[in-house]
């Protein structure tokens, strides 16, 4: 069994793959179009795809920037909901919320990890992202759920769940898609130089 010892040109597709990722991680716009949209989207969804922004924010932007976008998301979110929404003003409104900002803390946390595999081209980052999506979403909910059963209540159905799940994998796909081109864009301007 041989291995195919990669090319000049593999490489120099690497590195400019590489490059492109750590212009857009690095910079301030992708960060704050994340945390817009994300906080926009408070207004079309009482509970906003928080794994989604989570599993993207972690893939696409640098930890500290990361943790930073999916709690602002977060919080846009409850400040909404406690306002515009009126949400109730209860223990247990509180302590979902919270909840939902440790989970979404933790999930951004997780997917900043990165292996080593999804930092070198577009087949691993998209590996990770899918498994981003799909852990987030387990471990996401997985805390929601425990939540309810200790606060005994506000059971979700398998379809509520699955509707859920399903908002948050259009999410990222269309989040994905917008990052992608900009990568696209970025490395085609990067090779005419």
């Amino acid at each position: 069994m041989s291995t195919k010892s990669p090319t000049n040109s593999d490489l120099s597709r690497l590195n400019l793959w590489q490059a492109s990722w750590k212009a857009i991680a690095n910079s301030i716009w992708w960060q704050v179009c994340l945390i817009a949209v994300g906080s926009a989207s408070s207004v079309i969804y009482p509970h906003v795809p928080l794994v989604s922004f989570a599993a993207v924010a972690g893939n696409t932007l640098t930890r500290k920037k990361a943790l930073i976008s999916a709690m602002s998301i977060w919080f846009a979110n409850q400040l909404y909901g406690f306002t515009i929404r009126q949400y109730p003003h209860t223990l247990e409104s509180f302590t979902w919320g919270i909840a939902m900002g440790v989970g979404t803390l933790l999930v951004t946390w997780l997917v900043t990890l990165r292996p080593r595999f999804s930092r070198y081209n577009w087949q691993g980052y998209l590996i990770w992202l899918t498994a981003s999506v799909v852990g987030g979403y387990a471990i996401y909910q997985g805390s929601i759920l425990a939540i309810a059963q200790l606060m005994g209540g506000h059971e979700l159905s398998s379809t509520i769940l699955w509707s859920i799940f399903v908002k948050d994998v259009i999410w990222t796909v269309a989040l994905a898609a917008v990052h992608g081109c900009i990568l696209v864009a970025i490395s085609k301007r990067s090779r005419s130089f």
